[in-house]
């Protein structure tokens, strides 16, 4: 069975986030585990807000996997239906079309669904051009959404830390 290569969509380094080690109750390993677990919430939550269809999210939210490193998390993408979203797609023509079996089913505009056959008379006419479409750019928004948050989460840690600190201290 042929295994599609995984795409290394995003590295999220995570030492800007991580306090020094001079906190002492800092455990890096959880930590991470926490990036890791609300990335992975994060860019199911960005799929499904997307207009793909319910079977399109289905498979995107289950086609990639977050990867721990020692100070970084990763995102890979092992379905192939990532590379167009991520990448993009330039207009060209869909010579692809001609090896359909049956009539390929249109939505127009107004909702009216229409059949059409993709003969190679209507390839050399020009005929069934693909627009294109911008890369997506779900995965850098629930990179950005995650890191905002760890961050103020580790502040918070920081602040609990130095008042417990003070507390400490002084009484």
């Amino acid at each position: 069975m042929f295994a599609y290569p995984s795409l290394k969509v995003t590295r999220m380094n995570l030492r800007s986030l991580v306090p020094d080690r001079t906190l002492t109750s800092f455990h890096p390993e959880k930590f991470l585990k926490e990036v890791e677990r609300e990335l992975l919430k994060s860019i199911r939550k960005k799929i499904r807000q997307e207009a793909f269809s319910t079977r399109a999210k289905k498979r995107l939210t289950q086609g990639f996997e977050v990867k721990l490193g020692k100070n970084s998390v990763t995102v890979i993408a092992k379905d192939p239906a990532f590379r167009p979203l991520l990448e993009g797609q330039h207009p060209g023509q869909m010579r692809w079309l001609v090896k359909a079996r049956a009539p390929i089913p249109i939505v127009l505009d107004s909702g009216e669904l229409i059949f059409r056959s993709a003969t190679p008379r209507s390839m050399d006419n020009g005929k069934w051009m693909h627009p294109g479409r911008k890369p997506t750019t779900v995965i850098e928004r629930a990179k950005a959404e995650v890191r905002t948050m760890m961050a103020t989460k580790a502040k918070e840690l920081m602040l609990r830390q130095l008042r417990a600190a003070m507390k400490r201290g002084g009484g």
